[in-house]
This record gives structure tokens, C-alpha cells and sequence, in this order.
């Protein structure tokens, strides 16, 4: 009989279920249109959940229709943030905000906000793309700074740091810390003054530690979220390091060939990713190797 094993800590964070709950309450009002600024979170079945509902989404705020007077309609701003500017031109168009920014996104915000205030040259640890981090560059293009971006350590020499420079150093809340430590003794080696900021949210910590801890004492790891989603996919490269590891969206990705002369099977789950996937998940695991 296989054996399931489950990550201490995984599924939905803080920060998503507050999100989904803030839509859920929009819509059950039904007062007039309700917008959401960019993907809601990183799980596409979520958000199609959410879209039924009647959520509207949208990319920019360009698209938003031009309210009559004394129109209605509300905005609501994802859990990873947006820029000030993205807000005013929010509310240029008439809309009411409803700010869904995670409580812990808003913290390298504020960081960000002081370090290039205070003269430092700001540098972040995360991926450009991410809305998480062009959330922060607009805070940082609003405090009148600008700041560097860098995926990694071997990107330091981009930078062209000098030894003079004062530099600080923020992460993207779902960047694995050991890398945003090798950042900070990196930049250590090349500058006199380093202020660094721990800015990795608490539950990504739990969920990393958890599945470090997880994958060597089974044959292969299953990790369910979203395939967009960066919290999910540093699960799937920690898993990697230790035993085999797939990810999978949903229940019907997975296959049977994967736990074939498998014993034992680890579970985990991105932030994202909702309890319901997650038993799906088990349950077709059970399915295939004709255990249900």
C-alpha cells in the first residue's frame, strides 16, 4: 500500500485566503461592477472560480469603462500590489479602490521606500516580471529612486558596484533566503556599507523548511499550484535537490507511470493552492496505483 505524506505546511497563505475572501464579499453585494487588476492570484482555477462569480478583469486601468456621473464600480488590487500611480489612475476613472495587497507584500514596499530615501542605492533580490516587483518599483519611482533588479548572484557583476556605493538589499517575499544571503555576502565583498532587509514572508520560510524536510524521506514529491506561481515553483526546485519531483495544476496532470514501485509520496502546495486541490490530488493518487 502506498503512502501518502503531507508537507507541514502548505495550501493557502494568509495573504490569499484574505484576497479571495475580499472578492467573495465584492460580489455578494452586487452594487454595480467589480474589476480586478491583473491575475487574482497565481491559480488559474481559482480565478475562473472567481470570474463565474462575475469578477471582471483587466490588465490596466485603460480598460476600465469611463463611469457616468454618479456611476459606481469598484477595483480590487490583488494580493501582490501595484504601483502608486496605477492606483491614481484608478481612481482618475472614477472607480472606488479595494486594496487586497497582502499585509506582508506592503513591507518591502515601505523598506524600499526609506533605503532609497535615505541615499542607498536600492537593489531587489526577485524576478522583474513579477507584479510583486513592479509593485515595489513603482513605490521606488514614487519616493523619486530608482532601483536595480537581479534574479541571482551571478547578476551582481551588471551592477558595477563600487566600493564607495551604500547599498540596500530588500527580496521578494517568496524568494528562497539562502539565495538572498548569498546576495548579501556577495555585495558585502564589493561595497563598505550594507543595510539589508529580510523581507521573505513568514509562510514562505514554512513551506520551504517544510519541504526540506519532507522530500528526502519520500520517492517522489508531488507539488500542486499553479505553474505561473513563484512561491510553487521554488517548492519543485527545493523537492528537486532531494528525490523526483512533479508539479502538477490539477489532479488530471498526474500519472501513473510516476509512482510506479513508489512506496512513499510527498505532498505540498503553493500559496495558492486550495485544500480541495489538494485532496484531489491524494485521492487520484490512491486512483492510479488501484488503491480507490
Amino acid at each position: 500500500m502506498i503512502e501518502i505524506l503531507r508537507a507541514k505546511s502548505a495550501g493557502f497563505c494568509f495573504g490569499v485566503e484574505r484576497i479571495l475572501e475580499m472578492a467573495e464579499e465584492l460580489l455578494a453585494e452586487k452594487n454595480g461592477p467589480v474589476y480586478c487588476l491583473g491575475e487574482l492570484i497565481h491559480n488559474p482555477q481559482e480565478v475562473e472560480r472567481i470570474q463565474k462569480m462575475g469578477m471582471k478583469f483587466i490588465q490596466d486601468p485603460s480598460e476600465l469603462p469611463k463611469l457616468d456621473h454618479g456611476g459606481w464600480g469598484r477595483v480590487l488590487i490583488r494580493a501582490h500590489g501595484v504601483a502608486p500611480r496605477v492606483k491614481e489612475a484608478i481612481k482618475a476613472r472614477g472607480y472606488e479602490i479595494a486594496d487586497g495587497t497582502c499585509p506582508l507584500v506592503t513591507i518591502p514596499h515601505r523598506f524600499a521606500r526609506d533605503l532609497v530615501t535615505d541615499g542607498y542605492r536600492l537593489v531587489i533580490m526577485g524576478h522583474r516580471e513579477h507584479p510583486e516587483i513592479q509593485g515595489i518599483l513603482g513605490e521606488v519611482e514614487g519616493a523619486g529612486g530608482r532601483a536595480d533588479v537581479v534574479s541571482g548572484i551571478e547578476e551582481i557583476g551588471q551592477l558595477s558596484l563600487k566600493a564607495s556605493d551604500r547599498v540596500g538589499l530588500i527580496s521578494q517575499t517568496t524568494h528562497p533566503y539562502p539565495k538572498f544571503a548569498e546576495l548579501i555576502s556577495s555585495v558585502l565583498e564589493k561595497v563598505l556599507e550594507v543595510r539589508a532587509y529580510n523581507t521573505i514572508c513568514y509562510a514562505t520560510f514554512e513551506r520551504q523548511d517544510a519541504i526540506r524536510e519532507l522530500a528526502p524521506q519520500v520517492d517522489v514529491v508531488i507539488v500542486v499550484g499553479g505553474h505561473q506561481s513563484s512561491n510553487t515553483n521554488r517548492l519543485v526546485e527545493i523537492a528537486s535537490e532531494y528525490t523526483s519531483c512533479y508539479h502538477v495544476e490539477e489532479a488530471s496532470e498526474l500519472m501513473a507511470e510516476w509512482f510506479q514501485g513508489v512506496r512513499r509520496v510527498g505532498i505540498s502546495a503553493g500559496a495558492s493552492t486550495p485544500e480541495r486541490a489538494i485532496r484531489e490530488v491524494c485521492h487520484r493518487i490512491r486512483t492510479l496505483v488501484g488503491e480507490s
